[in-house]
């Protein structure tokens, strides 16, 4: 968090029962809405709106403390924050409204660290006019130790991609001497067979010896030799398709780390194309989706009906009761949970069950729609998908 964060307790004097405006939040929690609220689309969008251009050397904490300092400001900027806030997190919103208890506040905003949907829940918190402090004060300690553990994830991230990046050099790197040699061996296999080639056709274009009458006939010399030279030339075509397959072996294994390093763009037009190339068809089966963000599932249902199948959700535990996250483990063929939108809890609890039911567990990274079409389509490609989800 930058400056503004200065306390660690900010104090927070009750206000109306009406929701409160951005600038009228205390400015100790803008640097956390801003942080957490808005993401880097938002605020890409409210750059484009405003018609605001950074310079050239604008690190994002400079656009990120641009808009904190203006939340505080009754002006274009904050009005505009506010608006996409509510616009985006208006189920929240509602939700928080229709409580009006100390009590139910709290189990609100637990439920939402639980499930991990903690920006929507912070706006609905902190824009609310009637909000305990003991309520706001809780969010904003529980928001503040997140970035922290966020960072650190972060980092952690940022190394394995530094490893993942130097393996990928050093295989290039060997892919490249391993083709110049297989290359440089093909070559000369190949002169070799158009020489064995060239002997063969000399000795069989060679005349016949003339018969002797009288005279027995002396065993055949060339035979022999044809023979020796069509097993040599034999084995070096073996040994040619040998080669070459072993340079393919290395140029598939290089271009899986390149795509594992390849940014999300790149990523996400491989995706559509083979989305277009080869339509997937789930056959029917239905896909259970534990968790993820409320507002994305007709998305992701239109998403699998369209791929012939069935989409089945449950929010992780939050709203739905644990007997029914076990019958919708029965009737599901695969089970897919997005670890960024749901409570580890409830991700330990369904791998158990599809565990003991014998049901594929597919975990997701992100709940973004582009990684729930790629699970899709790795389950049209045989079963694929399905296979590797039980390991």
């Amino acid at each position: 968090m930058c400056e503004r964060c200065r306390k660690t307790v900010p104090s927070c004097v009750l206000g109306q029962a009406k929701r409160r405006k951005l600038w009228t939040i205390p400015t100790e929690y803008h640097c956390s809405i801003v942080g957490t609220c808005l993401s880097s689309e938002d605020v890409a969008w409210l750059c484009r709106r405003l018609k605001l251009v950074p310079t050239a050397d604008a690190r994002p904490y400079d656009i990120h403390r641009y808009f904190v300092e203006k939340a505080a400001e009754d002006g274009p900027e904050a009005r505009l924050m506010h608006k996409r806030l509510d616009e985006t997190f208006a189920v929240a919103v509602k939700r928080f409204a229709r409580e009006t208890t100390e009590e139910g506040w709290m189990a609100l905003w637990t439920a939402a660290v639980a499930s991990g949907d903690v920006a929507a829940a912070y706006w609905g918190v902190l824009s609310h006019g009637a909000m305990p402090d003991a309520v706001r004060v809780r969010a904003f300690a529980d928001v503040h130790m997140l970035s922290h553990i966020m960072g650190g994830e972060n980092r952690r991230q940022l190394r394995e991609n530094r490893d993942l990046s130097r393996r990928c050099e050093e295989l290039t790197a060997r892919l490249a001497k391993q083709e110049r040699a297989a290359t440089e061996r093909v070559a000369e296999k190949d002169a070799r067979i158009r020489e064995l080639e060239a002997q063969l056709a000399t000795q069989r274009a060679a005349p016949a010896v003339p018969e002797t009458p009288n005279v027995p006939k002396a065993p055949s010399v060339r035979a022999p030799g044809q023979a020796r030279l069509l097993r040599t030339m034999d084995a070096l075509h073996r040994r040619v398709a040998s080669e070459r397959m072993r340079a393919r072996h290395a140029e598939a294994e290089v271009e899986r780390l390149r795509r594992l390093l390849d940014p999300p763009a790149a990523q996400l037009r491989r995706t559509a194309a083979a989305e277009t190339n080869a339509p997937t068809d789930l056959g029917g089966r239905a896909i259970l989706y534990v968790g993820g963000r409320t507002k994305s599932l007709p998305h992701l249902r239109a998403a699998v009906e369209t791929r012939n199948g069935c989409l089945l959700h449950h929010d992780g535990g939050f709203e739905q009761t644990t007997r029914c996250l076990e019958g919708l483990v029965e009737r599901a063929d695969v089970v897919v949970c997005p670890v960024d939108c749901v409570s580890h809890d409830a991700c330990l609890r369904v791998k158990g069950l599809c565990r003991r039911m014998g049901k594929p567990f597919v975990p997701m990274r992100s709940a973004g729609a582009t990684s729930f079409a790629r699970i899709l389509h790795s389950f049209g490609q045989d079963g694929a998908g399905e296979e590797s989800a039980h390991h």
